[in-house]
This record gives structure tokens, C-alpha cells and sequence, in this order.
């Protein structure tokens, strides 16, 4: 399915460009994020509930729901958008920020589930957006295998 992919013209590409290429990974690292600041902000501000099943659970447990949340969601935002030489250290931040966001998705879902049972579709969504994170942790480790053994087939051409 390569022809199913956006392939910017520009290089390095822009943020639009790499937007282009990763909306869905983009849409979901920035839910990520936005998930975390409001969060830290029903923290602060004391009348804010965003979540009613987040707001039955214990405080240490929510500060860390929104730090792996907004963390990984800036983590992700950032190796999705790298502008080093180095690609795979941007691999390396992304999935990491993914990893993160599957563990905060899925404790936030976890929460929904257990205090909200028969609202599937609040719980369902964050277990989904999890799954997701997951599969795109997981295509990154796919991605920088294919690339370094496609180098090391290049390497090995050009020595003989």
C-alpha cells in the first residue's frame, strides 16, 4: 500500500508536511497531551472535573495517568516531528511517547470501566486510542528494522 501514503516533495519536510503523512498519530499524541494538561489543571483548579471516573480515583494515581499521558503525547509529538540527523534517535523519543500513552490510555480506561461499566463507548475509546499506541510502538521497532537492514544490504553492495 505504498501508494495510500502522502510523500512530501520538501526535504527536510515541513510540520505540514509531516502532519500529512501522520494525521492520525498526530491527532492522537495531541489528545495525549491535551488528556494530561487537563487533568493537571482539575488538579489546580479545584471545581474542574474533566473526568467524573478520573475524579473517583485516588490522586497519586491521577497525577500519574496525566503524566504518562501528556508526557508520552509530547514525547510522541516530538519524534513524529524530529528535525535531527540522527532518525533514530526521533524512532527512539516516538516510541517511547507511545509507550507511554498506551500505559496512561489504558489506566484511564481501566478507571471508566471499573467505576462506569455500561458506558462502553467512554471506556472503549481511551482502550482503543491504548491499542493504537501500542501498534504504532510497535511499527516504529518494524520501521528502524527494515531501514537498518536495507542499509546493511546497501553497505554490503558496496564493499564487494
Amino acid at each position: 500500500m505504498p501508494t495510500h501514503v502522502f510523500k512530501p516533495t520538501r526535504n527536510p519536510p515541513r510540520w505540514w508536511d509531516r502532519l500529512l503523512v501522520h494525521p492520525m498519530d498526530t491527532t492522537v499524541a495531541a489528545v495525549a497531551v491535551l488528556f494530561g494538561v487537563l487533568v493537571v489543571l482539575s488538579l489546580i483548579v479545584p471545581d474542574f472535573i474533566p473526568s467524573k471516573s478520573m475524579d473517583k480515583m485516588p490522586w497519586p494515581i491521577v497525577i500519574l495517568v496525566s503524566g504518562f499521558l501528556g508526557t508520552g503525547g509530547l514525547l510522541a509529538l516530538t519524534g513524529l516531528n524530529w528535525w535531527g540527523d540522527k532518525v533514530s534517535t526521533g524512532w527512539a523519543i516516538e516510541q517511547l511517547g507511545w509507550w507511554m500513552a498506551a500505559g496512561g490510555f489504558a489506566t484511564y480506561s481501566l478507571s471508566v470501566s471499573w467505576h462506569y461499566p455500561g458506558s462502553a463507548f467512554a471506556w472503549g475509546v481511551p482502550l482503543a486510542l491504548g491499542i493504537g499506541s501500542v501498534v504504532r510502538a510497535v511499527s516504529i521497532i518494524m520501521i528502524e528494522r527494515s531501514v537498518r537492514r536495507a542499509l546493511a544490504e546497501v553497505e554490503g553492495h558496496q564493499h564487494e
